[in-house]
């Protein structure tokens, strides 16, 4: 809709009114700075003064002083925190103070109010809002709403009336570049703007063009459980991370970052999309990644695989002599049959006789057997076994005691009688040593019936196993390396037996790529955070793992409470140009029924070549144009780590260009070769999918893999290949 002079010059004087408000906070906020460093630099100067240099040798007094200057460090600390926090704030506010406006009339109130929405709520001396955050319960009408009947939740219930404006904003620097209204819902003007741009070194945070399903997630509270299935593009993670932003807001007399874990894929993800909630105001949550909670948990006993060297071995190792078990022991132990043998070995551990002995020391009975098996079977059966042979030894070594500190006492006047020794330190040391000789046995036997062998237990559960994989499991373990799949479910068997830290501190849990974690793995999210609200996003379609994935949003439905779970479905696109996306959708089996937004751009090019080399000079051509044609941001996506490290190395010398092969390797904006394992979640201006022949995708179990390294382009899309083309994009080419 058009907007006539005198609405342009309404809208400018309010903004001129915002940005001055704006403006005289951040003055108070840089005087109330400038006076916390004074007094912080006056407390050190007065602590020196009167204390100097402070030690215990100067007594209890001066100690006590010293704590009392150090409290009011640490308050002043928190105040400068706080303040450079707002200063932050309003020097963001200060380029673009709102984004958008709705009018609402409420029933029963004689006109419309107005609502400017933007990042951070704005008052003024009088406490009357200016802006509104885009969290706020109100605020939920802009996304939610076409004019008309409207209404938004909030403390007192559910306001009703009516939306008779809805207004978009673009300011930048404070300078109001152009406003619209729209009679329906956010759509393709701001946002075919936004996604046309190329791409910046990190993910931004998107509240100007959130919509209407995106926000029914960040904002939904009605459940403790949450599955989200999207298609490529859908915004899954903006959403997560929003979410957390939205939680944050709305919680922040209950909830801190500290009390928020998402669960990447990888440390290069984690990096990516690092900076999203500090443009929203919010500090970081916890980041994680299964991989990296599992390793820290089974600890350094073993060799442990890295989930990516297993992809590459998927990829890469056909020709090895063992791949074909590898695999079958993979599928196995990534099954739900696997997790029922897992379950009833569990069971059948915790009710196996562990042959309790009597516990005797010179004579004396501690404990007896029958005893021990009355702490097991009955008084610590509530326990799971871990903390229950831990809570039977601090028992047995409790009743154990005034019998070890009376010999040890005996011992040392029998020693210093004989009068063989300089010194009562010398006694007491001979006398130490003597009690643990004769102890040793007592403490041996208390090891022996309260151990707890995690490789043994796990080693047990294969005996009556279908011998290929038994044998195959064994000689892996034998030699002291743990297979990828192999440490998921020894995680699992650490859990069930409650030998896991505590995480009742954690609240919400978001589960990103979700597709790419087995029913175990859940299995073993809901044994950490059962207690915590969880958020699952995901796309079946990009189940990168052939072998290791939840196959269906069914095979995890046992876990959660079903009547507090929801799976919610996202209809809409908004990555790639309408030509990307209908091209990389035809490499699916089944249809993709999604929507996406209109926005047109260049045909995906399909090119083959006579060999490598050629595709690698194409290549450097790409890189070379599609720099000055100005986009940022071009990924080479191969198929594995090896294939990588081949383009890196022939382009490294020839322009500016960087390899992402480790999963822990910092990410970066401009042209990076990367396999398309570790690109999920990662989006390029420009993608070419280098060597897409039948040798390298030519089987099903490549499908997903490939549909996912296509679906990481915005603009361009470039596919070459040597050989055959591969045959999982034949209807592509019958098209």
């Amino acid at each position: 809709m058009n907007i006539n002079d005198f609405e342009w010059k309404t809208e400018d004087q309010w903004l001129e009114l915002v940005l001055k408000e704006t403006q005289r906070q951040l003055e108070e906020e840089l005087d109330y700075k400038d006076r916390f460093k004074n007094d912080a630099l006056e407390t050190q100067r007065e602590m020196w003064e009167e204390l100097g240099s402070v030690s215990i040798t100067n007594g209890l007094e001066q100690i006590v002083s010293f704590m009392g200057f150090v409290d009011r460090m640490k308050y002043q600390k928190r105040n400068h925190e706080v303040t450079r926090t707002l200063q932050e704030k309003y020097e963001r506010m200060l380029k673009a103070p709102y984004f958008g406006r709705i009018d609402f009339h409420e029933n029963g109130e004689e006109k419309a109010e107005k609502y400017y929405i933007g990042m951070s709520n704005l008052m003024n001396e009088d406490y009357d809002f200016l802006i509104y955050d885009w969290r706020a319960p109100v605020s939920s009408m802009f996304y939610d709403y076409e004019i008309g009947k409207a209404g938004y939740q909030c403390a007192e219930g559910t306001i009703e009336g009516d939306l008779t404006l809805k207004r978009q904003y673009k300011i930048n620097e404070g300078k109001m570049e152009y406003m619209f209204d729209s009679n329906l819902k956010i759509d393709d003007e701001m946002l075919q703007e936004i996604l046309g741009k190329g791409t910046d070194s990190k993910m931004k945070a998107i509240v100007t063009t959130i919509q209407r399903e995106q926000n029914r997630v960040i904002r939904n509270e009605e459940y403790k459980n949450l599955i989200v299935q999207g298609p490529a593009g859908s915004g899954k993670t903006s959403i997560a991370l929003h979410r957390i932003a939205y939680l944050l807001y709305k919680h922040r007399d209950k909830i801190t970052p500290k009390n928020i874990v998402i669960f990447s894929p990888n440390q290069i993800f984690n990096d990516y999309i690092s900076n999203v909630l500090p443009q929203l105001g919010e500090d970081n949550m916890l980041q994680s990644t299964f991989k990296e909670y599992m390793h820290k948990a089974l600890g350094n006993r073993f060799i442990k695989e890295d989930y990516y060297d297993m992809m590459e071995f998927i990829f890469t190792g056909k020709k090895s002599f063992d791949y074909k078990i590898r695999i079958k022991n993979i599928k196995y132990k990534s099954s739900l049959e696997f997790i029922d043998v897992l379950k009833r070995h569990v069971e059948k551990t915790e009710k196996a006789d562990r042959n309790f002995k009597d516990i005797i020391f010179r004579d004396n009975l501690i404990v007896s057997s029958k005893e021990i098996e009355e702490l097991y079977y009955k008084d610590y059966i509530r326990f799971p076994l871990k903390r229950r042979l831990d809570k039977i030894r601090e028992r047995i070594l409790f009743l154990l005691k005034p019998y070890e500190e009376e010999r040890k006492n005996e011992i040392y006047e029998n020693l210093w009688d004989t009068g063989s020794f300089v010194d009562e330190m010398e006694v007491k040391e001979k006398a130490a040593a003597l009690i643990t000789e004769e102890t040793k046995y007592v403490y041996e036997e208390i090891r022996r019936i309260t151990k707890f062998d995690l490789l043994d237990i796990y080693k047990k559960l294969f005996k009556k196993l279908e011998p290929e994989i038994k044998n195959y499991t064994l000689r892996k373990l034998q030699s002291n390396f743990l297979n990828y799949e192999d440490q998921v479910p020894m995680l699992y068997l650490k859990g069930a037996f409650g030998d896991f830290p505590k995480t009742t501190e954690i609240k919400y849990v978001i589960i990103d790529e979700a597709q790419d974690h087995t029913p175990l793995q859940y299995e073993i999210f809901y044994q950490l955070f059962g207690h915590a609200n969880i958020t699952m996003l995901g796309d079946l379609n990009q189940s990168i793992n052939p072998y290791m994935n939840v196959g269906n949003y069914n095979n995890i439905a046992h876990i959660f409470p079903q009547d507090n779970t929801c799976i919610i479905n996202l209809t809409k696109s908004y990555r790639s140009t309408m030509e990307i996306t209908e091209f990389s959708r035809r490499i699916l089996d089944d249809e993709v029924n999604a929507q996406y937004v209109e926005r047109s751009g260049e045909k995906p090019i399909v090119l083959g070549y006579s060999q490598e080399n050629s595709i690698n000079e194409r290549v450097l051509k790409d890189i070379e144009m599609y720099k000055e044609k100005g986009y940022k941001s071009i990924g080479i996506i191969t198929r594995t780590v090896k294939e990588a490290d081949g383009v890196y190395s022939f382009l490294k010398d020839k322009t500016e260009v960087k390899a992402l092969t480790k999963e822990d390797d910092e990410y970066v904006n401009g042209t990076l070769v990367i396999p398309a394992y570790l690109a999920k979640g990662l989006e390029f201006d420009v993608v070419v999918v280098y060597n897409a022949g039948n040798v390298n995708y030519s089987s099903e179990e490549d499908r997903l893999l490939l549909y996912t390294a296509c679906t990481r382009a915005l603009h361009i899309l470039n596919v070459y290949y040597t050989g055959c083309l591969t045959p999982l994009m034949e209807r592509i080419i019958q098209d």
